[in-house]
């Protein structure tokens, strides 16, 4: 399991144990072979299936869960931010180059790497590197010391995306990592309820859905039918939508 999926679990577990009142307890442990990731208990003895799954790009998800163990930020006396090009990069490599470019750039008083003197990028093997290939953008900004990391950002016409976030949701079954855990809870034995969590990262969703200043949806999900509960939170959303009792709705978080 990967920094970012083990992340995506905690969340999910906390939000739905929250908004139904459930006991949320880790059930895919111990050894167990093919079990959902939690189990819901209720007072009334009720007992439910949680299981969570991430939509995002494939190829970025290592990278991403590095950079949630670091924060998403690295080290600065000053503030930047760092939007790569692509859906991946070499996470490691491009760290060091990025904080030392930072380095250069406060001590030449330049905003970016690519205004620094061609003799010092020169003498910088990795941020020599880091331009050449083009890996991402460094730009300061006027906020706290570091530099945030953000994904790779998508070109694309808002009309480009359908308006209805319900054909996002289906769009999903052609993930293929989707199908066995849908498959998963759906099996799950015993269960008087059964909930799926998707986090679907930012760079996964179109860019009307990019935050969440969007109208619930008002048609069902085709392909979830078995479930009693969908649940759906995104990166830079601040709140979650759930679709259950054949209606979707918004959720806010709960207090900390």
């Amino acid at each position: 399991m990967t920094a970012l999926s083990a992340r995506a679990e905690q969340i999910a577990a906390h939000l739905v144990g929250h908004e139904t009142g459930a006991e949320v307890t880790p059930h895919d442990v111990d050894g167990r072979q093919a079990a959902v990731d939690f189990l819901l208990q209720w007072p009334d003895g009720q007992v439910g299936a949680l299981e969570v799954t991430l939509v995002t790009e494939r190829a970025s998800i290592a990278w991403q869960g590095m950079a949630m163990k670091d924060g998403w930020s690295w080290p600065a006396e000053t503030s930047w931010e760092f939007r790569p090009s692509d859906v991946s990069f070499p996470y490691k490599k491009t760290k060091q180059a990025a904080i030392r470019a930072v380095e250069l750039c406060d001590l030449w008083a330049v905003d970016s790497p690519a205004d620094l003197p061609a003799e010092v990028v020169s003498a910088e093997l990795e941020v020599a590197r880091f331009l050449a290939d083009g890996t991402g953008t460094l730009r300061r900004m006027p906020f706290k010391p570091g530099i945030q990391m953000y994904q790779s950002t998508t070109a694309e016409f808002v009309e480009a995306a359908p308006a209805d976030f319900s054909r996002v949701v289906e769009s999903w079954h052609e993930h293929p990592h989707l199908a066995p855990h849908l498959a998963k809870v759906k099996r799950a034995s015993q269960s008087a309820q059964r909930h799926l969590f998707v986090v679907v990262v930012s760079e996964a969703l179109p860019v009307r859905f990019f935050t969440d200043d969007f109208d619930a949806p008002e048609t069902p999900p085709q392909g979830f039918e078995a479930l009693d509960a969908l649940w759906v939170w995104s990166d830079y959303w601040h709140r979650y939508l759930v679709y259950r009792d054949a209606a979707w709705s918004w959720i806010d978080f709960p207090p900390k």
